[in-house]
């Protein structure tokens, strides 16, 4: 299916054809993206020991992925009744996840910050809760695009899978920045291990395309859009393009000549990458028409 047939329709609009998710746009998109790196980088800082790096991915989470979700809620009292629906929601899951993170990630944190008065064993307690806290905050969102059965596009269990390892990716790449700028010795475990995430994040980027043909229509359309449509430079070109290859080659550049100003780059080409997949997927968020829509149909709606 090309992008030339498919009919997106307005939200209000009461005709034929694929009807565009219109609540989640930037505001969401940031929250996730800042949730995935904040945690990424708490996590990837915890076991290598890099407290400074573990402190900022906290704030990363507690400041910027908290102001997004009370900008997109309007009232911050909306957020006791979401947290209430933790049986069945994994919105509600994840906010308490993130609390939760907030408390341990605070008490693992008192070592570094000299608070003689909490005992190295708590310390040390709550960094590893904290640890396992944070990979539940780094995949609930994509847990709750997998619960939104109502936009095909999202309910497949590679979106928690691709929240993973792109919170996984961002937090190793801030971690990279974080040594190089302390003056830290470079790990070249981790710098390996970014290439690796890079190569499988392309892989499930290629999945999220390739498995649309042997999903509804509704997919096939939406993957369309992405890739033959509106979204294409956004999404093959900075996302794919830039976010994946660019950091990549520059990743490669920084390990090769140990250039600090090729690893800050990458950073920056990373996490725009980042940002702009889960923008892109959310926008082509498609709702299938109340009634299935043949390629005869589309071609007449289309004028072909």
């Amino acid at each position: 299916m090309s992008a030339t047939n498919v009919v997106v329709i307005g939200r209000n609009q009461f005709t034929m054809g694929y009807r565009r998710q219109g609540e989640w746009s930037w505001l969401i998109t940031t929250a996730f993206f800042l949730g995935n790196v904040g945690a990424g980088l708490f996590l990837i800082s915890y076991f290598n020991g890099l407290y400074l790096g573990a402190g900022i991915g906290l704030l990363i989470v507690g400041v910027g992925k908290s102001t997004a979700h009370l900008l997109y809620l309007g009232r911050p009292e909306r957020f006791l009744r979401v947290i209430v629906r933790w049986r069945t929601s994994w919105i509600s899951r994840g906010l308490i996840a993130m609390g939760l993170f907030l408390v341990f990630g605070v008490v693992y944190l008192a070592r570094y910050l000299q608070a003689s008065f909490v005992p190295h064993g708590v310390t040390a307690g709550f960094g590893v809760a904290a640890a396992i806290v944070a990979v539940v905050v780094m995949v609930y969102d994509g847990f709750v695009l997998k619960a939104s059965r109502g936009t095909p596009l999202w309910d497949t269990y590679l979106m928690p899978v691709l929240a993973l390892f792109y919170a996984l990716l961002g937090g190793t790449t801030l971690t990279l920045v974080v040594e190089a700028g302390l003056g830290a010795t470079r790990h070249a475990q981790l710098e390996w291990l970014e290439i690796a995430l890079l190569a499988l994040n392309a892989v499930l980027v290629g999945l999220v395309i390739f498995t649309a043909q042997a999903r509804q229509a509704a997919v096939q359309a939406a993957v369309s859009l992405l890739t033959r449509g509106p979204l294409t430079r956004l999404f093959l070109g900075v996302a794919v393009g830039l976010g994946i290859g660019g950091t990549l080659a520059l990743v490669g550049v920084s390990i090769a000549t140990g250039s600090v100003v090729a690893l800050a780059i990458a950073a920056a080409t990373d996490l725009c990458g980042h940002f702009f997949v889960f923008f892109s997927l959310l926008r082509v968020g498609l709702h299938p028409p109340l009634r299935p829509v043949s390629e005869p149909e589309l071609a007449e709606a289309v004028g072909a």
